[in-house]
C-alpha cells in the first residue's frame, strides 16, 4: 500500500500548487524555518513525525483528496472480492469498523473487548447492551458483505434490514422500522424532520441513492449527510448511515470508508458545516476515510 500513498514531499508540492503560496509562506504556516522546507523539498530530508502530521493536516485542508482516491480506485481492483475471499482482511475490516463505529456513538468497548464479544466470551466490566451492540454490528457487516456486489442497488428493505440487525434485541428502538416520534440531536440545535415526514424524505433519498454521476465520492458524501439529517430511526442512525456509505462505496469499486474514533470530532464538525451548506469537509472526511480503507484491504 505504501507505493500508493503519496509522501510528505509530494504533499508539500501539491499544497503549493493548490494554493499558490510561496515556500516562505508555507514555512510560516507550518511554523518551521524556510531552510527546513528547502531541505524537505530539495534535499530529501524527511520531516519529524509531528511535522509530518502538520503537513498532512494542511494537505487535507487545501488539496482535494478525490484525485488521490480516484488513483487508488484505478490501482486497487475489486475491493469486494478482497473482502469476500481474504478471511484475514475480512476479519480485520469487521473488527475495525465495529469498534470505531460503535465508539463514535459512545461505546466504551476496546478493540480487545470487541474481539471477546465476537468470540462469545465474557467481557468484564461492560454492560450486556454494549456487548450486544458489538455483536449486532458485526452481524450487520456480515449481512452487508454477503449481499454486496458491483453496482448493488440499495432499496428501502435493505436499509431497514441493516437497522433491524444493528438494533436486534433493542425492541424499544423499533428495529427495522422508521421512528414514530420526535428525536433530538445531542449538542446540536438542528431541527430534525417530524416522524410524519420521515417516509417521504427517505423516499426522496432512495429515489436517487443509486445514481452516482460523474462525482461518486461527492454524491456519496452528500447522501450520508442527507441520511443523517433525516435521522429516520429512534437510534442507530450513525451506524446504519455509515453502513449505507460502505455499501455505496463497495458497489462502485471503492474501498470501504473507515472513520476512526480519533476523527470523531472532525466528523461531527464536517456534518455541522454541511448543515450550513458547506460540503467540502464531509467530502474530504470521506476521502480520508476511504484511504484508510485502502490501507486496510491492501495490508
Amino acid at each position: 500500500m505504501s507505493e500508493f500513498i503519496i509522501n510528505d514531499k509530494e504533499k508539500l508540492k501539491k499544497i503549493i500548487k493548490a494554493t499558490g503560496i510561496s515556500r516562505s509562506d508555507l514555512a510560516r504556516r507550518l511554523e518551521v524555518s524556510y531552510k527546513t522546507v528547502y531541505r524537505w523539498l530539495d534535499k530529501g530530508i524527511s520531516p519529524h513525525p509531528a511535522q509530518s502530521r502538520d503537513i498532512d493536516q494542511l494537505f487535507k485542508e487545501y488539496v482535494d483528496l478525490r484525485e488521490m482516491v480516484a488513483n487508488l480506485h484505478k490501482k486497487v481492483k475489486d475491493p469486494v472480492k478482497i473482502l469476500k475471499t481474504d478471511k484475514k482482511i475480512r476479519y480485520a475490516f469487521i473488527l475495525e469498523m465495529t469498534y470505531n463505529s460503535n465508539a463514535i456513538e459512545g461505546s466504551r468497548m476496546t478493540v480487545e473487548e470487541t474481539e471477546l464479544a465476537f468470540d462469545g466470551k465474557k467481557v468484564r466490566g461492560k454492560e450486556m447492551f454494549e456487548v450486544l451492540e458489538a455483536v449486532n454490528h458485526r452481524n450487520a457487516l456480515e449481512f452487508l458483505l454477503e449481499n454486496i456486489k458491483p453496482d448493488f442497488k440499495i432499496e428501502k428493505d435493505y436499509i431497514l434490514k441493516l437497522h433491524e440487525i444493528v438494533m436486534y434485541n433493542f425492541n424499544n428502538k423499533l428495529p427495522g422500522k422508521y421512528r414514530t416520534g420526535q428525536v433530538n440531536l445531542t449538542n446540536a440545535d438542528k431541527q430534525l424532520p417530524s416522524a410524519q415526514d420521515v417516509p417521504l424524505k427517505m423516499g426522496t433519498l432512495l429515489k436517487n441513492i443509486n445514481n452516482y454521476g460523474r462525482d461518486p465520492i461527492g454524491k456519496i458524501a452528500q447522501d450520508h449527510y442527507d441520511f443523517e439529517a433525516i435521522h429516520p430511526f429512534f437510534d442507530g442512525n450513525g451506524r446504519v448511515g455509515r453502513l449505507i456509505t460502505i455499501t455505496q462505496l463497495l458497489s462502485q469499486g471503492f474501498a470501504p470508508a473507515i472513520i476512526t474514533i480519533d476523527e470523531r470530532y472532525k466528523y461531527y464538525m464536517a456534518l455541522g458545516k454541511a448543515d450550513l451548506g458547506n460540503y467540502k469537509n464531509i467530502v474530504q472526511m470521506l476521502c480520508d476515510s476511504i484511504i484508510e480503507g485502502y490501507k486496510l484491504i491492501t495490508n
